[in-house]
């Protein structure tokens, strides 16, 4: 059963018997056709969000594309946004948390993603709680991320089809077995907006105030939270993908 007490429609052992031979805009085509206007994309206006956006544009326009705003994001991540808006006339839902950056500030004393402790909970009010606040309202079925086994971590061991708890429905990674060479393929082929930041020493973007470049030899997320190097265990993740944290 999902949140909204409908029975959800596909077994993800089955199903990904299925996906995992399917190429990643039939893994898409799959996804509209099971779970119709219910299955939305969720973008960071990273690269491999770029590669989604150009492919539903074709396969299913009119399907919802959620963004979260946290307040902090470059302007560079905002136009890449605004551009699959005017070329595309995709239907980019951007969410936005309770608080504007001052009001959370105001209401702890401190800015949260400066220090350790304070970062998962700033990470989990400015993404995680409007996302799901939005799918839980909606009554999302099916949620499709770019996220690909190539980047390791957690990432490594991704299926196609997992069960995310939060929602009590679906993700799908269409892009799962896709190297970086097809992504960069992919997006010069079909002259797809891309984040300018990935131009700029930036492999992996996140919020501005949590996101560094990446020197030559590092790992591509070493940017990520570079501040709090040194304080504990650093941050990988933010939370917002379930899948990051470990599926069912």
């Amino acid at each position: 059963m999902n949140s909204n007490g409908g029975v959800l429609p596909v077994d993800p052992a089955a199903a990904n018997q299925l996906l995992t031979t399917l190429r990643a805009e039939e893994r898409i085509e799959w996804a509209v056709q099971q779970f119709g206007m219910r299955a939305v994309v969720l973008s960071s206006m990273q690269k491999t969000s770029s590669v989604l956006l150009h492919i539903m544009a074709r396969i299913a326009p009119d399907n919802q594309i959620l963004f979260v705003d946290t307040g902090f994001h470059f302007p560079e991540t905002l136009a890449v946004r605004d551009e699959f808006i005017q070329r595309f006339d995709l239907k980019i839902n951007t969410l936005h948390p309770e608080l504007s950056p001052a009001e959370q500030k105001a209401k702890y004393g401190y800015d949260l993603y400066e220090f350790i402790d304070g970062q998962p909970d700033c990470c989990q009010a400015r993404k995680e709680v409007p996302f799901l606040n939005h799918v839980r309202k909606q009554g999302t079925q099916l949620v499709m991320l770019g996220l690909r086994r190539a980047e390791g971590g957690a990432r490594g061991n991704l299926q196609p089809l997992e069960l995310d708890p939060r929602y009590s429905g679906y993700v799908l990674h269409p892009l799962l077995d896709w190297r970086a060479a097809d992504v960069d393929d992919y997006l010069k082929a079909h002259d797809v907006p891309v984040n300018a930041l990935h131009a700029k020493q930036y492999p992996s973007i996140g919020c501005s105030v949590c996101t560094t470049p990446v020197e030559p030899g590092e790992d591509e997320r070493a940017g990520r939270w570079r501040h709090l190097r040194g304080e504990g265990v650093q941050p990988r993740y933010c939370g917002l993908n379930f899948s990051d944290g470990g599926g069912i």
